[in-house]
């Protein structure tokens, strides 16, 4: 019974420790402009690598965070890519709400698993989340972009839909 306190402990320890901060220097390579364009729709998104500290535990933790345009031929249905250059929130404590639409991170800042996960804020859709899955290339310059509905969506909203597409691939500009 001893031994099993002592593994549980030093186990639990183990993942405290471990789980403290995640820097992740692989991600500054997504940063910049990316592009989808099949020849009436078009989707602009921009990313930014930043460092973020969660308040509450003091962990820092590397992330990309992004805004998107989406345009039908001329006309745009959706975009905050205005807010691209914004001062980047530091903490939770300096976040503004609605400032960015996407938030991704690297699993385990392993860029050989080729793969981000986050989600991203359907800005016509009521602000409702997404879930993202995106694989990339081995050159980095190629996304290609999985969303789809969590479960409950528009439960609480009354939105229905997604407004983007559920999947297309991007092109590092």
């Amino acid at each position: 019974m001893k031994k099993i306190i002592i593994v549980i402990i030093l186990t639990g320890f183990s993942i405290f420790v471990n789980g403290q901060s995640v820097i992740c220097p692989a991600i500054n390579s997504f940063t910049g402009e990316w592009l989808y364009s099949n020849g009436q729709d078009t989707i602009r998104i921009y990313l930014r690598a930043n460092d973020y500290t969660v308040s509450q535990s003091s962990n820092i933790v590397s992330n990309l965070l992004g805004w998107h345009e989406y345009k039908k031929g001329n006309t745009i249905v959706e975009s905050n890519y205005n807010n691209r250059f914004m001062t980047l929130p530091t903490s939770s404590n300096n976040e503004v709400p609605r400032s960015y639409s996407i938030f991704l991170l690297m699993p385990q800042c392993d860029n050989s698993k080729h793969k981000l996960i986050g989600k991203i804020d359907d800005i016509t859709q009521c602000y409702e989340s997404k879930v993202v899955t995106i694989q990339f290339n081995t050159a980095q310059n190629q996304l290609i972009w999985k969303q789809r509905q969590p479960t409950g969506f528009g439960f609480a909203t009354g939105c229905k839909g997604m407004t983007l597409p559920s999947e297309f691939i991007l092109t590092k500009q």
